[in-house]
């Protein structure tokens, strides 16, 4: 998937007349994108659409409009955008309550690294952003990419049943992709 430039993204004064619309598809593209860990973790795997409209919110709440910014913005965020045989997903602990997400932070350092894809039984390669967790505190967001060989990503292309978990020792769950989901990630290792 090609990374977004400046061109690709509408500056505030041209975001905010198609604003809702906008929101709304990146609302529907991310329906079958979401995938839930329990009742704690959700994986949003993200794309080139998903990472446009993170970052046209940016720019229309801090009020961004300076091509040279725009351009620092999208060097962070196109960080999120697979590249080949690749899936990129945001992680999120979900947790409204402060007290019990300050628990689960104390409680889930290393998460990230806890998390894997399994493609017909075959664990997938993941990678996952330094920094975000020690050993005793984690962030409630952290950035993770599953790296597919030519055997996987035919078996996933194919329909191949595709598994994922977390294997933390505070919390485990796991869960295996619906046809939707595993439909509308397939398309990531199309390039679309």
């Amino acid at each position: 998937m090609q990374p977004l430039t400046v061109a690709d993204v509408r500056p505030p004064a041209s975001y905010e007349p198609v604003r809702a619309d906008a929101r709304r598809q990146v609302i529907d593209l991310k329906k079958h994108r979401r995938v839930a860990l329990g009742d704690l973790v959700t994986l949003v795997f993200e794309n080139r659409e998903t990472v446009r409209g993170v970052v046209e919110e940016l720019l229309r709440a801090e009020r961004v409009d300076d091509p040279e910014r725009i351009a620092e913005e999208l060097a962070v965020f196109n960080e999120l955008i697979p590249g080949d045989n690749e899936l990129s997903a945001t992680l999120f602990l979900e947790v409204t309550d402060a007290a019990e997400l300050a628990r689960w932070l104390s409680s889930l350092g290393g998460i990230e690294s806890t998390v894997r894809m399994e493609v017909d039984g075959v664990p997938v390669e993941s990678i996952f952003e330094e920094g975000r967790s020690r050993d005793d505190r984690t962030s409630s967001v952290h950035y993770l990419r599953f790296r597919l060989d030519e055997g996987q990503r035919a078996s996933f292309l194919r329909g191949g049943p595709v598994r994922i978990v977390a294997e933390h020792d505070a919390y485990r769950a796991g869960t295996v992709l619906t046809e939707e989901q595993r439909s509308a990630l397939a398309a990531d290792l199309l390039g679309r």
